[in-house]
């Protein structure tokens, strides 16, 4: 990456001075979306996204971001200047603090076209640490960040590849960055966002890609742990790390069948949101 957007700016990334950023200890927010195909499919999904975490903070959303068209507009010339054509990340950066908020444009490139796909499965377990089904700010990526950090480290202490965080009522909640869907006799199941889960940009999605593949969805807060083990199929899902089939939780192992077809179901609609 050799540009980048410094508030609302697009300059050369040997030029770029984010010293003031650091000032007045800001906090801060961000968003990565992925490009490909052209465009930036869920780009407006993002935004609105971004403006009801900021709310969460009674913030509202720096001028730049309430024009969106002119925000796509910067967003396509900063690819398109990196020469980013295929697919990848757009990383929106927000340095709150208490005088201003200072925003920050990256990106990061993939040699791939469509969106990925994890084939080779993840071995995971059941982390320790709970999640607050009652805290609605808990459905935000800025309001979990501390607790998928803190559970990626202790997996990484042992042979786990991930995580599955439950609330603390024991019921089943999400993956690490992730939405977590089940399939079992033709059903997608998903803890519903009474369970306090994160509410990713691709969740709605999914859930319809699964009813067009003849499953019927059922979303649910009372998931407990022990059903995991009599589920055919598991995987994860968010904009940020993709469709990640679970190989195995513990010592269970899983096929993957539906989730190669929710794949490619998802770059088809992707594709089709460009057009």
């Amino acid at each position: 990456m050799d540009f980048l957007i410094i508030n609302g700016q697009v300059v050369s990334k040997k030029e770029a001075n984010l010293t003031e950023f650091l000032w007045d200890e800001p906090f801060i927010l961000s968003q990565k979306v992925w490009f490909g195909f052209g465009g930036i499919p869920l780009f407006h999904e993002n935004i609105s996204s971004i403006e009801r975490q900021l709310n969460t903070f009674n913030l509202s959303l720096p001028t730049l971001f309430k024009n969106k068209r002119e925000l796509f507009r910067l967003t396509k010339r900063m690819l398109n200047k990196n020469k980013f054509y295929r697919s990848g990340f757009v990383n929106y950066q927000f340095f709150i603090s208490d005088k201003k908020i200072n925003t920050l444009i990256t990106c990061t490139a993939f040699p791939e076209f469509e969106y990925t796909f994890s084939k080779n499965g993840l071995l995971v377990d059941i982390s320790d640490l709970k999640k607050n089904s009652h805290s609605v700010t808990g459905r935000f990526k800025i309001h979990n960040q501390t607790l998928w950090k803190a559970a990626q480290t202790n997996a990484v202490k042992t042979a786990w590849q991930g995580s599955i965080l439950l609330n603390e009522k024991e019921k089943v909640c999400e993956g690490l960055e992730s939405n977590i869907y089940m399939v079992k006799n033709d059903v997608l199941i998903t803890p519903s966002l009474g369970s306090g889960c994160y509410e990713d940009t691709f969740r709605p999605i999914i859930l319809e890609l699964g009813k067009s593949l003849n499953l019927k969805v059922a979303e649910t807060p009372e998931l407990q742990k022990e059903h995991l083990f009599s589920m055919d199929e598991i995987f994860f899902a968010s904009e940020e790390k993709g469709i990640q089939w679970v190989l195995g939780i513990q010592s269970k192992r899983f096929v993957h069948e539906y989730s190669d077809e929710i794949h490619y179901k998802l770059n088809a609609f992707l594709k089709d949101k460009i057009i």
